[in-house]
């Protein structure tokens, strides 16, 4: 009862445990019956039948116990202990540990707070206390030594959320623990050897209720009565106060006979060590990077000013503050000190930072006072006066004599600087509309300050929470630079769920004794560079991803609101948790011609890869042969080569290539592409992924795409923005003509087949094969993007792809006729100009749209014209006999039909005044020409 009134606690902030237990004492029968429950559904031995009757026996009787209950909050207390014994799923309780663990099933609990886990494990004993909140049954996260005994499942709750979102870029969903330490010792190194003591008690804890895998089969604790389902995955990792314990964790994994092993922890002996490898701090200044990269800055040439939340030990902050020489630090601050540079020199400030990085426990108090510039140097936060020199003055913008070391941290947060990089621990940065309580972080309330105070350019969060996600909001929708703290630090996480998935890849190897642990750890270290730049890849991605996001929601911000319902229909999102735009403020927005913050489209981009991957794993499409190359891509070259037979039995398989595919088609070809794809063909997510995929295979977009990435910084980010929407809208075109046409792709290898090669030939020879007037504007254009200083050869790929979705109708008539594609190619280009096709699908697609209806049409007649010249290619190919026709003397054949489509066409071109109506008529006529062309034919073509 003692572990379910500190629970209970945890999750009702306003009910105490001095309450909770005078309600218990004031009310000793319900307390019987509580427990009765508790007993009833845990206590080894029982048979089901007699189990299921005690249950309902001791349900029936609490209910009439809260009869003779007078106090309301009494009522409402006892109430929900029951219902907290009722969404308990196992306890290791009569097990008769040290400890006792519950595992809850969390949407079973009425009022729970948002956002809800799937399972939360509560772990009590005399010298510590915790919890682990788990998204899903596939999650990690790490655990976290907290120093808030009265809330600290709110903490661990507000990281749950981040991890959830900053976990869509691996296989988990996010998973969070903390516990708080129980009387802990004065000293600081007894403190450090209990700490780790408790720890153990807290992983032991979680590891009591978890599942094992035994010879391939699931396992469930021996001795346990277990209500829900088998689930063997747990997976943890360091974070504040245990970033040195994963081999503690792994020793108990040991323990256990648990079967991930030294998987279970990553980052221990045999793992890979983040600090060392930079990893959080370098995904993140890959997004920082691309928001100065867009504002015209090269940071590894160009110096910029820079304001930080950390101190050079750490290892987000410290790595962070080495990644370029260009940095000129002007302040920062940690919980203890204040370091202040008004005039820094780049490079000495640079190697000095560097000195710190390497001495062990250092603080600001350890930089060199001869190399702080004029004026400067290092103040205590707790300081009530700190006296302002001249060039303090100047920097800080103010008259003041002094400041305290409060509102110095508050007056260093609004500097007009380039940078705040966040490496630290803390929120520092809330919403206008916000009120300190409502943020959770008592400790800083005094040296907070409001977003629409700051005057960074941009920010880069390597630490998590140090802006509220309203405070980023507002930032953004003023012209900041910045992401979420789930976008710009989940490279630690992403490098943890490569460790762990290799791990789990060779240890039925290490097992057999096939590998020695000694190789592993080898080869583990071999790959690590590779593994590096398996990660940094998807910092970068997912930074371009949202860039294009952004550029696209300006354009068309109602498949974004239209994503947004579909998501929080099918409850995977709740708007208001994570303060999204309602239909009010999306019309808002129409009208004022403005479209989702980086804040809010990071935040769709995590939901959609998360409800995409969730989706795919319920379809046949992982086990897919001709795409099970794709689990090969998430591992690095070494494994591809020596194991790649391994990587197919892996447990994640299906996981991993869920995964690959759905980060493949969210990063390359937008947020919104699945979803608005599906609005405007009708098909269902699983055939608009495989064709997408079928799209981008024949397509053979990589190489293109690793060109325009080796332009960053040598051409303006808008012209390759530019260039990979015009790749995104080929794809587009691609899979709705395959999606609306009828093509079967049956087998993904056959319609690869088919496609690619004759694809790249028309592509080759695009400008060879196109009309006069179709050539000159095909000429314009590519001289238009060799202006914007891409290669001819970049600039000709660019140019072809709006020619793409009509080179599939080129293929098809070539397979259809058995006449050569270049002949093919001529005549279907011919057919185009002169009915001005081109003309018309650019105009249909340039109208403006209300409604989602007016889009669907209007995409529709677009492939109705695309069809058209198909078929009427295949027709006038299979008309030829003797002397060739010539396409107009072919189209003569029609002359009524042709007569009335040429005047109407003319009359619409002259007034400018081209309608979905006017449009429809014009398609008509054509389809009435293509009909009466097809029925003409020796053969009745597709």
């Amino acid at each position: 009862l003692r572990t379910y009134r500190g629970y209970l606690s945890q999750l009702q902030a306003a009910t105490s445990r001095s309450f909770i237990t005078e309600t218990l004492i004031n009310n000793p029968q319900c307390a019987r019956i509580v427990y009765r429950l508790f007993e009833a559904k845990f206590q080894p031995g029982e048979a089901e039948s007699k189990r299921k009757q005690q249950i309902a026996a001791a349900a029936e009787e609490f209910s009439a116990s809260l009869d003779k209950i007078s106090s309301l909050p009494e009522d409402h207390t006892l109430r929900s202990l029951f219902q907290l014994i009722q969404a308990t799923v196992r306890s290791n309780f009569f097990q008769n540990k040290a400890f006792i663990s519950l595992k809850i099933r969390s949407a079973d609990v009425e009022e729970m707070p948002e956002p809800r886990p799937m399972f939360e494990i509560v772990v009590d004993s005399p010298g510590v206390e915790g919890i682990h909140l788990r998204g899903g049954r596939v999650a990690r996260g790490g655990l976290r030594w907290s120093d808030r005994p009265d809330d600290y499942r709110t903490e661990v709750l507000g990281l749950m959320k981040t991890q959830m979102t900053k976990n869509a870029v691996i296989v988990p969903v996010g998973s969070k623990g903390g516990f708080v330490v129980k009387h802990p010792p004065a000293e600081r190194e007894e403190l450090q050897a209990h700490v780790r003591v408790q720890y153990k008690t807290f992983v032991r804890g979680l590891l009591d209720l978890t599942d094992n895998i035994v010879e391939g089969k699931t396992v469930h604790p021996e001795g346990m009565v277990i209500f829900d389902e088998p689930d063997p995955y747990l997976v943890v990792a360091a974070d504040k106060g245990t970033a040195t314990f994963s081999d503690t964790a792994n020793e108990i994994s040991r323990e256990y006979n648990f079967w991930l092993g030294d998987a279970f922890a990553s980052g221990g002996s045999y793992g890979y060590d983040h600090k060392k490898e930079a990893i959080t701090a370098r995904g993140a200044w890959e997004c920082v990077a691309r928001h100065f990269r867009e504002k015209g800055i090269d940071i590894g040439k160009e110096e910029f000013t820079a304001v930080g939340i950390g101190d050079m030990s750490g290892d987000v902050f410290g790595n962070g503050l080495l990644y370029t020489d260009k940095i000129r630090l002007l302040a920062a601050f940690n919980h203890l000190h204040i370091f202040v540079d008004p005039d820094p020199e780049a490079k000495s400030s640079f190697r000095e930072r560097r000195r710190l990085f390497n001495l062990a426990r250092s603080s600001w108090e350890d930089f060199n006072p001869e190399l702080i510039s004029q004026g400067g140097g290092v103040f205590s936060r707790q300081a009530k006066s700190i006296p302002l020199s001249p060039e303090m003055k100047v920097l800080l913008g103010t008259d003041a004599e002094s400041l305290s070391g409060r509102d110095l941290i508050r007056t260093l947060l609004q500097l007009p600087a380039d940078l705040l990089w966040n490496g630290g621990i803390g929120t520092y940065v809330k919403s206008s509309a916000e009120r300190n309580p409502e943020v959770g972080d008592t400790a800083n309330d005094a040296v907070r300050v409001d977003a629409a105070e700051l005057r960074f350019k941009v920010v880069g969060e390597g630490g998590n929470l140090g802006f509220t996600q309203l405070a980023r909001i507002e930032f953004a929708a003023k012209g900041g630079r910045i992401n979420t703290d789930a976008i710009d630090n989940s490279a630690g996480v992403d490098m943890s769920d490569h460790e762990v998935n290799i791990k789990i890849l060779l240890q039925p190897r290490v097992q057999s004794g096939k590998l020695s642990f000694e190789e592993r750890n080898s080869l583990l270290k071999e790959m690590t560079d590779d593994v590096n730049r398996l990660v940094l890849k998807n910092n970068y991605n997912q930074s371009l991803c949202l860039s294009l996001a952004e550029r696209a929601s300006r354009h068309d911000l109602a498949v974004f609101e239209s994503l947004l319902e579909h998501l929080a229909g099918r409850g995977d999102l709740k708007p208001a948790v994570e303060f999204l735009p309602g239909q009010k403020e999306f019309e808002k927005r129409r009208k004022q011609g403005v479209g989702l913050t980086r804040p809010e489209l990071s935040i769709l981009l995590a939901y959609t890869k998360m409800a995409l991957q969730r989706y795919l794993l319920g379809t046949e499409l992982p086990d897919e042969k001709y795409l099970q190359h794709h689990i090969h891509d998430y591992f690095p070259e070494q494994i591809r080569k020596r194991f790649a037979e391994d990587a197919l039995q892996h447990p994640l398989r299906r996981e991993i290539i869920a995964l690959q595919l759905t980060n493949m088609v969210v990063d390359h070809l937008g947020v919104s592409f699945v979803h608005g794809t599906i609005r405007d063909t009708g098909a269902t997510p699983a055939e608009v992924i495989r064709t997408a995929l079928a799209a981008l295979e024949i397509l053979d977009l990589t190489p293109f795409w690793k060109r325009i990435f080796e332009l960053d910084n040598k051409i303006d980010p808008a012209n390759q923005y530019e260039a990979l929407e015009e790749v995104a809208g080929a794809v587009e075109g691609v899979v709705q003509w395959i999606l609306l046409s009828g093509v079967e792709i049956d087998d993904l290898s056959r319609f690869v087949e088919t496609y690619r090669d004759p694809l790249a030939r028309v592509r080759a020879t695009l400008a060879d094969l196109l009309p006069v007037s179709e050539r000159k504007r095909f000429e314009a254009n590519l001289a238009r993007h060799k202006k914007k200083k891409f290669v001819p050869a970049l600039a000709a790929d660019i140019t072809s792809f709006e020619y793409l979705t009509s080179a599939m109708g080129v293929i098809d008539a070539a397979r259809a006729t058995g006449v050569s594609l270049e002949e093919v190619a001529k005549e279907f280009y011919a057919l185009g100009d002169r009915l001005s096709l081109g003309w018309l699908r650019d105009s249909l697609n340039n109208l403006r749209k209300r409604t989602k209806w007016e889009k669907i049409a209007c995409g529709g007649l677009v492939m109705d014209l695309r069809n058209v010249q198909r078929q009427l290619t295949i027709a006038y190919l299979q008309t030829q006999s003797g002397e060739k026709l010539s396409v107009s003397a072919f189209l003569a054949r029609y002359p009524k039909l042709l007569k009335r489509f040429d005047q109407s066409l003319w009359e619409i071109r002259e007034s400018k005044s081209l309608t979905l109506t006017n449009a429809s008529v014009l398609t008509r006529l054509l389809l009435h020409i293509v009909e009466k062309a097809l029925a003409g034919s020796p053969v009745h073509a597709v």
